[in-house]
């Protein structure tokens, strides 16, 4: 069978050069050469692109398990956040915490980064308000 490659394929973007045995890698964080087995096996899947530079096990933080709210200041395991406020611990705010906003105020919402939007509902109902005439 003579097959022709299709010029768009990803096959070839997804390969990888291949690690030796005994080669050494550069670790982009402590700036050392150190063996195979000092990096994660995602960072040896990754070892093969020029645009993710490695981190050896040693420069990789841990996992973090908790965040602290940024309105009641309480540190929280991360069950206690939504997975859209994990994503900016800066800004993250606990379940507890977002409950009490749309109680306080239900026609407000957030959108993914955390910035207060109007929903539709408010606007329509803000709409029928204000054109009813007033008895003044």
């Amino acid at each position: 069978m003579n097959r022709e490659r299709n010029n768009h394929s990803t096959y070839d973007a997804n390969r990888q050069a291949p690690i030796g045995r005994t080669a050494t890698l550069y670790c982009a964080y402590c700036s050392c050469y150190k063996p195979p087995n000092a990096f994660s096996n995602t960072q040896l899947d990754k070892a093969g692109s020029r645009h993710h530079p490695l981190r050896c096990k040693q420069c990789t933080p841990a996992q973090q398990l908790s965040l602290t709210c940024m309105i009641c200041a309480k540190t929280k395991p991360l069950d206690g956040f939504a997975k859209a406020q994990r994503k900016n611990a800066e800004k993250a705010r606990c379940l507890k915490c977002m409950q009490t906003r749309e109680d306080d105020n239900p026609n407000m919402s957030e959108d993914e980064d955390g910035d207060l939007e109007e929903d539709e509902n408010y606007i329509e109902t803000w709409h029928d308000v204000v054109s009813h005439p007033t008895n003044d």
